[in-house]
Protein backbone atom coordinates (compact mmCIF):
# COMPACT_ATOMS: atom_id res chain seq x y z
CA UNK A 1 0.00 0.00 0.00
CA UNK A 2 1.41 3.54 -0.55
CA UNK A 3 0.63 6.36 2.02
CA UNK A 4 -2.93 7.49 0.85
CA UNK A 5 -3.60 3.80 0.30
CA UNK A 6 -2.84 3.50 3.90
CA UNK A 7 -4.75 6.39 5.63
CA UNK A 8 -7.49 5.33 3.72
CA UNK A 9 -7.09 1.70 5.11
CA UNK A 10 -6.76 3.01 8.56
CA UNK A 11 -9.91 5.28 8.48
CA UNK A 12 -11.88 1.73 7.22
CA UNK A 13 -11.00 0.13 10.01
CA UNK A 14 -12.10 2.79 12.79
CA UNK A 15 -15.20 3.57 11.39
CA UNK A 16 -16.28 -0.41 11.49
CA UNK A 17 -14.98 -0.34 15.19
CA UNK A 18 -17.54 2.99 15.00
CA UNK A 19 -20.35 1.11 13.88
CA UNK A 20 -19.68 -2.30 16.05
CA UNK A 21 -19.04 0.09 19.24
CA UNK A 22 -20.49 3.43 20.44
CA UNK A 23 -23.01 3.57 17.40
CA UNK A 24 -25.75 0.92 18.40
CA UNK A 25 -28.39 1.17 20.40
CA UNK A 26 -29.55 -1.93 22.80
CA UNK A 27 -31.23 -3.54 20.14
CA UNK A 28 -27.97 -3.90 18.35
CA UNK A 29 -28.80 -1.05 15.26
CA UNK A 30 -26.73 2.02 15.15
CA UNK A 31 -28.26 4.74 15.74
CA UNK A 32 -29.09 7.59 13.01
CA UNK A 33 -27.59 10.45 14.74
CA UNK A 34 -24.20 11.06 17.24
CA UNK A 35 -22.82 13.72 18.54
CA UNK A 36 -19.35 13.82 16.89
CA UNK A 37 -17.77 15.32 19.82
CA UNK A 38 -19.15 12.80 22.64
CA UNK A 39 -20.66 9.76 20.89
CA UNK A 40 -23.91 10.15 22.36
CA UNK A 41 -26.96 9.42 20.78
CA UNK A 42 -29.32 12.40 20.00
CA UNK A 43 -32.20 10.51 19.54
CA UNK A 44 -33.92 7.59 19.04
CA UNK A 45 -33.84 6.57 15.41
CA UNK A 46 -31.63 4.25 13.75
CA UNK A 47 -30.41 3.06 10.45
CA UNK A 48 -32.40 0.13 9.28
CA UNK A 49 -34.48 2.48 7.27
CA UNK A 50 -31.22 3.69 5.38
CA UNK A 51 -30.15 -0.85 5.14
CA UNK A 52 -28.40 0.19 1.57
CA UNK A 53 -26.30 3.32 3.19
CA UNK A 54 -24.65 0.51 5.00
CA UNK A 55 -24.68 -3.24 5.21
CA UNK A 56 -23.23 -3.70 1.65
CA UNK A 57 -20.01 -2.17 2.34
CA UNK A 58 -19.94 -4.03 6.16
CA UNK A 59 -20.70 -6.82 3.68
CA UNK A 60 -17.38 -6.63 0.97
CA UNK A 61 -15.43 -5.74 3.80
CA UNK A 62 -15.97 -9.35 5.51
CA UNK A 63 -18.25 -8.16 8.32
CA UNK A 64 -20.88 -10.51 7.95
CA UNK A 65 -22.18 -11.59 11.50
CA UNK A 66 -22.79 -8.01 11.86
CA UNK A 67 -25.11 -7.39 8.83
CA UNK A 68 -26.77 -10.78 9.76
CA UNK A 69 -27.70 -9.27 12.80
CA UNK A 70 -28.81 -6.49 11.19
CA UNK A 71 -30.96 -8.52 9.02
CA UNK A 72 -32.35 -10.22 12.17
CA UNK A 73 -33.60 -7.05 13.10
CA UNK A 74 -34.94 -5.89 9.91
CA UNK A 75 -37.28 -9.65 10.01
CA UNK A 76 -38.17 -8.80 13.28
CA UNK A 77 -40.06 -5.62 12.67
CA UNK A 78 -41.24 -6.97 9.33
CA UNK A 79 -43.16 -9.35 11.25
CA UNK A 80 -44.39 -6.88 13.92
CA UNK A 81 -45.54 -4.71 11.83
CA UNK A 82 -44.65 -5.26 7.92
CA UNK A 83 -46.04 -1.05 6.95
CA UNK A 84 -44.67 1.02 9.38
CA UNK A 85 -41.38 2.09 8.84
CA UNK A 86 -41.69 6.09 8.39
CA UNK A 87 -38.95 8.49 8.40
CA UNK A 88 -40.57 11.68 8.59
CA UNK A 89 -36.90 13.07 9.20
CA UNK A 90 -36.06 12.53 5.46
CA UNK A 91 -39.53 12.99 3.93
CA UNK A 92 -40.59 16.54 5.70
CA UNK A 93 -39.69 18.83 2.24
CA UNK A 94 -40.56 15.92 -0.33
CA UNK A 95 -42.88 15.44 -2.44
CA UNK A 96 -46.37 17.34 -1.46
CA UNK A 97 -47.93 14.43 0.68
CA UNK A 98 -50.09 15.34 3.18
CA UNK A 99 -49.79 19.05 4.33
CA UNK A 100 -47.31 20.48 6.89
CA UNK A 101 -49.24 19.95 10.34
CA UNK A 102 -51.14 16.53 8.96
CA UNK A 103 -47.93 14.19 8.98
CA UNK A 104 -47.49 14.80 12.78
CA UNK A 105 -51.32 13.93 13.35
CA UNK A 106 -52.29 11.33 10.57
CA UNK A 107 -50.96 8.01 11.07
CA UNK A 108 -49.22 7.38 7.43
CA UNK A 109 -46.85 5.52 5.67
CA UNK A 110 -44.70 6.65 2.47
CA UNK A 111 -43.80 4.28 -0.16
CA UNK A 112 -40.29 5.87 -0.44
CA UNK A 113 -39.19 4.74 3.20
CA UNK A 114 -39.14 0.65 2.11
CA UNK A 115 -36.54 1.93 -1.04
CA UNK A 116 -33.16 1.61 0.74
CA UNK A 117 -34.21 -1.89 2.54
CA UNK A 118 -35.23 -3.30 -1.04
CA UNK A 119 -31.70 -2.05 -2.49
CA UNK A 120 -29.68 -3.09 0.44
CA UNK A 121 -31.24 -6.67 0.08
CA UNK A 122 -30.61 -7.12 -3.79
CA UNK A 123 -27.17 -5.99 -3.06
CA UNK A 124 -26.59 -8.48 -0.17
CA UNK A 125 -28.41 -10.98 -2.37
CA UNK A 126 -25.43 -10.04 -5.12
CA UNK A 127 -22.73 -9.62 -3.22
CA UNK A 128 -23.30 -13.33 -1.12
CA UNK A 129 -25.73 -15.32 -3.45
CA UNK A 130 -27.85 -16.02 -0.40
CA UNK A 131 -31.41 -16.89 -1.61
CA UNK A 132 -32.48 -15.52 2.00
CA UNK A 133 -31.57 -11.74 1.24
CA UNK A 134 -33.91 -12.22 -2.27
CA UNK A 135 -36.66 -14.28 -0.78
CA UNK A 136 -36.93 -11.35 2.08
CA UNK A 137 -37.06 -8.50 -0.64
CA UNK A 138 -40.15 -10.09 -3.04
CA UNK A 139 -41.63 -10.98 0.31
CA UNK A 140 -41.58 -6.80 1.43
CA UNK A 141 -42.16 -5.71 -2.35
CA UNK A 142 -45.50 -8.14 -2.93
CA UNK A 143 -46.62 -6.37 0.37
CA UNK A 144 -45.87 -2.26 -1.17
CA UNK A 145 -48.09 -3.23 -4.02
CA UNK A 146 -50.52 -4.53 -2.21
CA UNK A 147 -50.19 -0.96 -0.12
CA UNK A 148 -49.44 1.33 -2.91
CA UNK A 149 -49.68 0.38 -6.48
CA UNK A 150 -52.86 1.98 -8.04
CA UNK A 151 -53.61 2.37 -11.87
CA UNK A 152 -50.20 2.46 -13.60
CA UNK A 153 -48.01 3.73 -10.57
CA UNK A 154 -47.46 3.54 -7.05
CA UNK A 155 -49.03 5.74 -5.04
CA UNK A 156 -46.63 7.75 -2.47
CA UNK A 157 -48.81 7.90 0.59
CA UNK A 158 -51.11 5.07 2.62
CA UNK A 159 -52.88 6.48 5.25
CA UNK A 160 -53.37 3.91 8.41
CA UNK A 161 -54.64 1.35 9.27
CA UNK A 162 -56.60 0.42 6.48
CA UNK A 163 -56.37 3.25 3.25
CA UNK A 164 -56.93 4.90 1.19
CA UNK A 165 -53.70 5.68 -0.53
CA UNK A 166 -53.88 9.00 -1.57
CA UNK A 167 -54.30 9.84 -5.60
CA UNK A 168 -49.89 11.28 -5.30
CA UNK A 169 -47.18 9.81 -6.89
CA UNK A 170 -43.66 11.81 -6.30
CA UNK A 171 -41.06 11.15 -8.80
CA UNK A 172 -38.57 9.17 -6.10
CA UNK A 173 -41.26 6.50 -6.39
CA UNK A 174 -39.22 6.61 -9.97
CA UNK A 175 -36.96 4.15 -7.84
CA UNK A 176 -39.45 0.83 -7.54
CA UNK A 177 -38.60 0.80 -11.58
CA UNK A 178 -34.77 -0.11 -10.80
CA UNK A 179 -36.20 -2.25 -8.11
CA UNK A 180 -38.87 -3.72 -10.11
CA UNK A 181 -36.28 -4.40 -13.33
CA UNK A 182 -33.60 -5.73 -10.78
CA UNK A 183 -36.06 -8.78 -9.43
CA UNK A 184 -36.87 -9.24 -12.75
CA UNK A 185 -32.88 -10.00 -13.94
CA UNK A 186 -32.53 -11.77 -10.46
CA UNK A 187 -35.26 -13.81 -10.51
CA UNK A 188 -36.41 -14.71 -14.22
CA UNK A 189 -40.41 -13.62 -13.28
CA UNK A 190 -41.55 -11.77 -16.45
CA UNK A 191 -43.78 -9.77 -14.25
CA UNK A 192 -41.52 -8.08 -12.65
CA UNK A 193 -40.44 -6.95 -15.90
CA UNK A 194 -43.41 -5.94 -17.18
CA UNK A 195 -44.44 -4.23 -14.05
CA UNK A 196 -40.94 -1.98 -14.57
CA UNK A 197 -42.14 -0.82 -17.94
CA UNK A 198 -45.61 -0.07 -16.68
CA UNK A 199 -44.22 2.04 -13.87
CA UNK A 200 -41.74 3.66 -16.46
CA UNK A 201 -44.11 4.33 -18.99
CA UNK A 202 -46.42 6.18 -16.93
CA UNK A 203 -43.99 8.89 -16.45
CA UNK A 204 -43.07 9.08 -20.36
CA UNK A 205 -46.62 9.60 -20.77
CA UNK A 206 -46.79 12.62 -18.85
CA UNK A 207 -47.45 15.95 -20.55
CA UNK A 208 -44.14 17.67 -19.05
CA UNK A 209 -41.85 14.85 -20.44
CA UNK A 210 -43.88 15.16 -23.98
CA UNK A 211 -43.26 18.85 -24.23
CA UNK A 212 -39.89 19.05 -22.39
CA UNK A 213 -38.09 15.72 -22.01
CA UNK A 214 -38.18 15.98 -17.92
CA UNK A 215 -40.00 14.56 -15.40
CA UNK A 216 -42.69 15.98 -13.13
CA UNK A 217 -42.06 15.95 -9.57
CA UNK A 218 -45.67 14.18 -9.00
CA UNK A 219 -48.27 12.35 -10.73
CA UNK A 220 -51.82 13.16 -9.70
CA UNK A 221 -54.56 10.45 -11.23
CA UNK A 222 -57.80 11.40 -12.67
CA UNK A 223 -60.34 13.18 -11.92
CA UNK A 224 -58.16 14.67 -8.95
CA UNK A 225 -55.43 16.62 -10.96
CA UNK A 226 -58.75 18.48 -12.38
CA UNK A 227 -59.21 20.22 -9.02
CA UNK A 228 -57.79 23.46 -7.97
CA UNK A 229 -55.60 21.92 -4.75
CA UNK A 230 -53.92 19.62 -6.83
CA UNK A 231 -53.21 21.13 -10.41
CA UNK A 232 -50.70 23.33 -9.58
CA UNK A 233 -48.50 20.92 -8.34
CA UNK A 234 -48.62 19.02 -12.00
CA UNK A 235 -46.00 21.82 -13.45
CA UNK A 236 -42.95 21.29 -10.72
CA UNK A 237 -40.05 19.82 -11.41
CA UNK A 238 -36.63 19.74 -9.87
CA UNK A 239 -33.36 18.33 -10.19
CA UNK A 240 -32.81 15.79 -7.71
CA UNK A 241 -33.39 13.36 -6.84
CA UNK A 242 -37.21 13.41 -8.29
CA UNK A 243 -35.99 13.76 -12.02
CA UNK A 244 -32.70 11.16 -11.42
CA UNK A 245 -35.14 8.40 -9.65
CA UNK A 246 -36.93 8.07 -12.47
CA UNK A 247 -33.98 8.18 -14.68
CA UNK A 248 -32.27 5.39 -12.39
CA UNK A 249 -34.89 3.57 -13.31
CA UNK A 250 -35.12 3.86 -17.10
CA UNK A 251 -31.10 3.49 -17.15
CA UNK A 252 -31.97 -0.07 -15.54
CA UNK A 253 -34.52 -0.96 -18.21
CA UNK A 254 -32.43 0.16 -21.43
CA UNK A 255 -28.91 -1.82 -19.30
CA UNK A 256 -28.26 -5.60 -19.69
CA UNK A 257 -30.57 -8.01 -19.63
CA UNK A 258 -33.51 -5.93 -20.25
CA UNK A 259 -32.27 -3.83 -23.31
CA UNK A 260 -35.51 -1.55 -24.14
CA UNK A 261 -34.33 0.66 -26.84
CA UNK A 262 -37.52 2.78 -25.79
CA UNK A 263 -35.89 3.34 -22.65
CA UNK A 264 -32.61 4.52 -23.65
CA UNK A 265 -34.27 6.87 -26.06
CA UNK A 266 -36.31 8.38 -23.69
CA UNK A 267 -32.82 9.41 -21.35
CA UNK A 268 -31.78 10.58 -24.61
CA UNK A 269 -34.39 12.84 -24.55
CA UNK A 270 -34.17 13.79 -20.91
CA UNK A 271 -30.52 14.52 -21.31
CA UNK A 272 -30.97 17.34 -24.04
CA UNK A 273 -33.95 18.22 -21.54
CA UNK A 274 -31.45 18.95 -18.82
CA UNK A 275 -29.05 20.64 -21.47
CA UNK A 276 -32.00 22.76 -22.39
CA UNK A 277 -33.81 23.61 -18.87
CA UNK A 278 -31.46 23.20 -16.30
CA UNK A 279 -28.28 24.19 -17.30
CA UNK A 280 -26.71 27.22 -16.65
CA UNK A 281 -24.17 29.55 -18.81
CA UNK A 282 -21.37 26.94 -17.40
CA UNK A 283 -23.32 23.70 -18.22
CA UNK A 284 -23.50 23.11 -14.78
CA UNK A 285 -27.52 21.97 -13.77
CA UNK A 286 -29.93 23.63 -11.29
CA UNK A 287 -32.05 22.32 -8.29
CA UNK A 288 -35.30 23.52 -10.55
CA UNK A 289 -35.44 24.47 -14.45
CA UNK A 290 -36.00 27.32 -16.48
CA UNK A 291 -39.37 26.45 -18.44
CA UNK A 292 -39.51 29.48 -19.98
CA UNK A 293 -36.89 32.54 -21.66
CA UNK A 294 -34.58 33.55 -18.91
CA UNK A 295 -31.09 32.28 -17.02
CA UNK A 296 -31.57 29.42 -13.96
CA UNK A 297 -29.47 30.15 -11.23
CA UNK A 298 -28.06 28.06 -8.19
CA UNK A 299 -26.13 24.78 -8.74
CA UNK A 300 -25.04 22.56 -6.11
CA UNK A 301 -23.41 20.27 -5.83
CA UNK A 302 -25.46 17.55 -3.73
CA UNK A 303 -28.11 17.94 -6.91
CA UNK A 304 -25.26 17.44 -9.45
CA UNK A 305 -23.44 14.60 -8.56
CA UNK A 306 -26.66 12.42 -8.66
CA UNK A 307 -27.08 13.49 -12.33
CA UNK A 308 -23.23 13.28 -13.14
CA UNK A 309 -23.20 9.77 -11.75
CA UNK A 310 -26.12 8.91 -14.46
CA UNK A 311 -24.13 10.66 -17.44
CA UNK A 312 -21.04 8.45 -16.64
CA UNK A 313 -23.14 5.59 -16.41
CA UNK A 314 -25.41 6.50 -19.41
CA UNK A 315 -22.02 6.96 -21.55
CA UNK A 316 -20.29 3.59 -21.00
CA UNK A 317 -23.91 1.92 -22.24
CA UNK A 318 -24.58 4.29 -25.35
CA UNK A 319 -21.19 5.71 -25.73
CA UNK A 320 -22.90 9.02 -25.56
CA UNK A 321 -20.28 12.39 -26.43
CA UNK A 322 -23.62 14.31 -25.05
CA UNK A 323 -23.61 12.53 -21.97
CA UNK A 324 -19.51 12.81 -21.86
CA UNK A 325 -20.04 16.64 -22.92
CA UNK A 326 -22.08 17.45 -19.71
CA UNK A 327 -20.46 15.52 -17.67
CA UNK A 328 -17.23 17.00 -17.65
CA UNK A 329 -18.55 20.23 -17.90
CA UNK A 330 -20.35 19.58 -14.58
CA UNK A 331 -17.38 18.14 -12.95
CA UNK A 332 -14.91 21.44 -14.13
CA UNK A 333 -17.44 23.68 -12.89
CA UNK A 334 -17.13 22.19 -8.89
CA UNK A 335 -13.26 21.80 -9.27
CA UNK A 336 -12.72 25.00 -10.02
CA UNK A 337 -14.41 25.47 -6.61
CA UNK A 338 -12.05 23.16 -4.51
CA UNK A 339 -10.67 25.03 -1.88
CA UNK A 340 -6.49 24.79 -1.89
CA UNK A 341 -6.08 24.74 2.08
CA UNK A 342 -8.30 21.93 2.47
CA UNK A 343 -8.86 19.92 -0.85
CA UNK A 344 -12.70 19.80 -0.08
CA UNK A 345 -15.54 20.95 -2.27
CA UNK A 346 -18.39 23.98 -1.55
CA UNK A 347 -22.16 22.25 -1.76
CA UNK A 348 -22.65 25.56 -3.42
CA UNK A 349 -20.50 27.69 -4.64
CA UNK A 350 -19.93 30.85 -2.72
CA UNK A 351 -20.47 29.68 0.26
CA UNK A 352 -18.43 28.36 2.66
CA UNK A 353 -20.06 24.99 4.03
CA UNK A 354 -18.05 21.70 3.20
CA UNK A 355 -21.03 18.62 3.44
CA UNK A 356 -19.80 15.73 3.76
CA UNK A 357 -22.01 13.47 1.71
CA UNK A 358 -21.13 15.78 -1.53
CA UNK A 359 -17.72 15.56 -1.14
CA UNK A 360 -18.04 11.73 -0.96
CA UNK A 361 -20.01 11.07 -3.93
CA UNK A 362 -18.05 14.04 -5.97
CA UNK A 363 -15.25 11.42 -5.31
CA UNK A 364 -16.71 8.86 -6.61
CA UNK A 365 -17.97 10.82 -9.89
CA UNK A 366 -14.75 12.08 -10.22
CA UNK A 367 -13.27 8.40 -10.27
CA UNK A 368 -15.67 7.60 -12.83
CA UNK A 369 -14.76 10.15 -15.22
CA UNK A 370 -11.02 8.91 -14.91
CA UNK A 371 -11.79 5.74 -15.56
CA UNK A 372 -13.96 6.78 -18.67
CA UNK A 373 -11.67 9.27 -20.11
CA UNK A 374 -8.21 8.23 -18.68
CA UNK A 375 -7.81 11.61 -17.16
CA UNK A 376 -5.49 11.70 -14.26
CA UNK A 377 -6.89 15.28 -12.81
CA UNK A 378 -10.39 13.73 -12.11
CA UNK A 379 -8.73 10.98 -9.56
CA UNK A 380 -6.15 13.67 -8.31
CA UNK A 381 -9.14 15.95 -7.44
CA UNK A 382 -10.85 12.76 -5.66
CA UNK A 383 -7.80 11.89 -3.80
CA UNK A 384 -7.91 15.30 -2.37
CA UNK A 385 -11.05 15.51 -1.46
CA UNK A 386 -11.31 12.27 0.32
CA UNK A 387 -7.69 13.50 2.21
CA UNK A 388 -9.84 16.92 3.22
CA UNK A 389 -12.62 14.95 4.21
CA UNK A 390 -10.36 12.56 6.81
CA UNK A 391 -8.25 15.89 7.58
CA UNK A 392 -11.42 17.86 8.57
CA UNK A 393 -14.40 16.05 8.56
CA UNK A 394 -13.75 13.90 11.21
CA UNK A 395 -13.82 13.77 15.30
CA UNK A 396 -13.86 11.79 17.77
CA UNK A 397 -16.66 10.00 17.04
CA UNK A 398 -16.78 10.23 13.68
CA UNK A 399 -17.23 12.40 10.53
CA UNK A 400 -18.82 15.69 11.43
CA UNK A 401 -21.45 16.65 8.54
CA UNK A 402 -20.65 20.16 7.79
CA UNK A 403 -17.52 21.91 8.52
CA UNK A 404 -15.75 25.06 7.07
CA UNK A 405 -14.40 24.90 3.37
CA UNK A 406 -11.11 26.44 4.05
CA UNK A 407 -10.47 26.29 7.57
CA UNK A 408 -12.10 22.91 8.40
CA UNK A 409 -13.78 24.87 11.72
CA UNK A 410 -17.00 22.11 12.48
CA UNK A 411 -19.95 24.22 11.69
CA UNK A 412 -21.94 21.61 14.09
CA UNK A 413 -21.41 18.60 16.17
CA UNK A 414 -23.79 16.39 14.08
CA UNK A 415 -22.65 13.12 12.91
CA UNK A 416 -25.45 11.27 10.59
CA UNK A 417 -24.14 7.96 10.54
CA UNK A 418 -25.53 7.11 7.31
CA UNK A 419 -22.86 9.34 5.80
CA UNK A 420 -20.58 7.71 7.59
CA UNK A 421 -21.16 4.48 6.17
CA UNK A 422 -21.61 5.88 2.79
CA UNK A 423 -18.14 7.27 2.91
CA UNK A 424 -16.62 3.79 3.23
CA UNK A 425 -17.97 3.72 -0.77
CA UNK A 426 -15.33 6.03 -1.95
CA UNK A 427 -12.75 4.80 0.87
CA UNK A 428 -13.33 1.06 -0.71
CA UNK A 429 -12.74 2.47 -4.08
CA UNK A 430 -9.80 4.21 -3.85
CA UNK A 431 -8.06 1.85 -1.45
CA UNK A 432 -8.82 -1.36 -3.55
CA UNK A 433 -8.44 0.28 -6.93
CA UNK A 434 -11.52 -0.94 -8.37
CA UNK A 435 -12.81 -0.49 -12.26
CA UNK A 436 -16.25 0.38 -11.72
CA UNK A 437 -17.05 -0.22 -14.87
CA UNK A 438 -14.75 -3.50 -14.75
CA UNK A 439 -14.60 -7.39 -14.50
CA UNK A 440 -15.23 -7.28 -10.93
CA UNK A 441 -19.37 -6.69 -10.67
CA UNK A 442 -19.18 -3.68 -8.80
CA UNK A 443 -20.57 -1.14 -10.72
CA UNK A 444 -24.00 -1.45 -8.67
CA UNK A 445 -21.95 -0.82 -4.87
CA UNK A 446 -20.76 2.63 -6.36
CA UNK A 447 -23.37 3.98 -8.15
CA UNK A 448 -25.24 6.66 -6.37
CA UNK A 449 -29.29 6.52 -5.33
Amino acid sequence: MNALQQLLDETITQIVIWFKGIYLNQAGCPYYAIDGHTGQALDKRDLIPELDDYVPFFWLLGEHDFVQNQIQILKQRLQKKPLLFSRPQIRMFRGIGLPGPWRRWIPHVDSQDYVEILFGLIELHEQSGSIEFLRLAEELFQNILVAFKRQNHLRTWYILPFGPALPVSDALSGMYIEIAADLARLTEDTRYIKLAEQLAKSWLTTTCFQKYGLFPSVLIDQPWRKLPLFKRFLSRVALAKENTSVASGLFTLAASPHRRKWAEQALDSWVTGLSKYFATADMVLAHTPCLAEGEVHGPVLSNNFAVLDILCDLHHLTKSSQCLDLAESIAAYFMKFQARETGLFPDEPGQERSFLDSNTDFAVSLRKLAELTNQSRYREAGERALQGIIRHHRGPAGFFRDVHLKTGAVINDLVETRYVSLLLKALILYRDEYQIYGPEGKWSLFRDR
